[in-house]
């Protein structure tokens, strides 16, 4: 097969965002923040329905205790937000409305805190909890203590645009904003905020949201607080419901260590080989059981075989996309789809857009 011959030539430097993309597409998280976007949009002008196109989840499957979503998800409704004509401030109105009760026991951890700084730091340790898409962290410098969000080069979202980058930035540094001012009370607002680009058609609705001066083209997003708060205790401090709420955050975050480890495994079976996808009775037979055991750990883990498949081809195909000049009937023959008419219509699941619209933007 002469495009597998391609692949199996090409050097593999995109592998690390392949990665990141399968971690995105992990089903961990309650549909909280996910709810909580759509209702904001909603209100916005947009439809249920067109904001949950290619999630496979519907409006009932948001009020689902049960179920687990992942931050693939989530993207997609902010690019089916965006494609739908979006407001250029929904991310920030998204991220108001995103208060501690929206990140379940994180959030309570946070909210008893016995100072700011602990509120900080477990913010920081178990934000992958939370459906976090950013690295966020923050750090104690010479004038006030700094929370700092990636710019838009070291993101590390695939087929991010700059248009999703803002949602996604903005939603995320408003949340900052929100659980911090829950948490302490609402005179915890920033010193200054700083954004890496330019200031964008709302910059009126960000200086009303975060009530301090603004600073664009900076180096990095940041939010800055007074180094003088951190020792102030939150309005629903308590020590003892702080350490309990944290170790079961530590467990929670080990869970996922464990329940990811299956699917990861997985995922190195299907990528392992480029162009050769095993059928599940391969993969089983190599992580040494069953394909009916395996098939029962991947849905206690809240996926399966074809979505892990999916997902594989789905990370793949922005992959060669975006880094290689094969055509788009050398990459289909390559994902294992019989016809390029296949492809074209899976990848139009995927992602909202078709291969030829990828490749063409800039």
């Amino acid at each position: 097969m002469p495009a597998l011959r391609r692949l199996e030539a090409m050097p593999r430097e995109p592998r690390r965002s392949l990665e990141d993309t399968l971690v995105l597409r992990e089903k961990r998280y309650p549909p909280l923040r996910i709810a909580t976007a759509v209702q904001a949009l909603v209100e916005g002008g947009a439809s249920v329905p067109a904001l949950l196109e290619g999630t496979g989840l519907d409006a009932r499957s948001l009020d689902d205790p049960d179920v687990r979503v992942s931050s693939m998800q989530l993207l997609t409704v902010i690019g089916n937000a965006i494609r739908g004509g979006c407001a250029s401030d929904a991310g920030l109105r998204v991220g108001l409305r995103l208060h501690p009760s929206c990140y379940g026991m994180l959030g309570y951890a946070v909210m008893c805190s016995v100072s700011l700084r602990q509120a900080f730091d477990t913010t920081k340790r178990y934000i992958r909890l939370g459906n976090s898409m950013l690295d966020f962290d923050w750090e104690e410098g010479p004038e006030s203590a700094v929370w700092s969000i990636p710019k838009y080069d070291d993101l590390g979202l695939p087929n991010a645009d700059t248009a999703l980058y803002g949602f996604v930035r903005d939603m995320g540094m408003a949340t900052l904003l929100t659980v911090f001012n829950d948490v302490m009370g609402p005179w915890c607002m920033p010193l200054r905020v700083g954004f890496s680009g330019p200031p964008p058609p709302h910059v009126e609705s960000l200086a009303g949201a975060f009530g301090c001066p603004l600073k664009f083209d900076q180096s990095r997003n940041e939010l800055h607080y007074p180094l003088a708060w951190l020792d102030r205790a939150p309005q629903q401090a308590n020590r003892i419901t702080a350490a309990q709420t944290s170790r079961a955050c530590a467990r929670m975050l080990e869970e996922f260590g464990w329940q990811s480890g299956l699917t990861r495994r997985v995922y190195h079976e299907l990528t392992c080989t480029p162009g050769r996808f095993p059928e599940i009775e391969s993969v089983a037979a190599a992580l040494c059981m069953t394909s009916r055991t395996l098939r029962r750990k991947l849905e206690a883990e809240g996926t399966s075989y074809s979505d892990l498949l999916d997902g594989v081809r789905h990370a793949l195909a922005l992959d060669y996309l975006s880094t290689s000049t094969l055509s788009a009937a050398d990459i289909a023959s390559a994902l294992g789809f019989s016809e390029v008419a296949s492809f074209r219509r899976a990848f139009k699941r995927w992602t909202g857009s078709t291969p030829a619209d990828l490749r063409s933007s800039p």
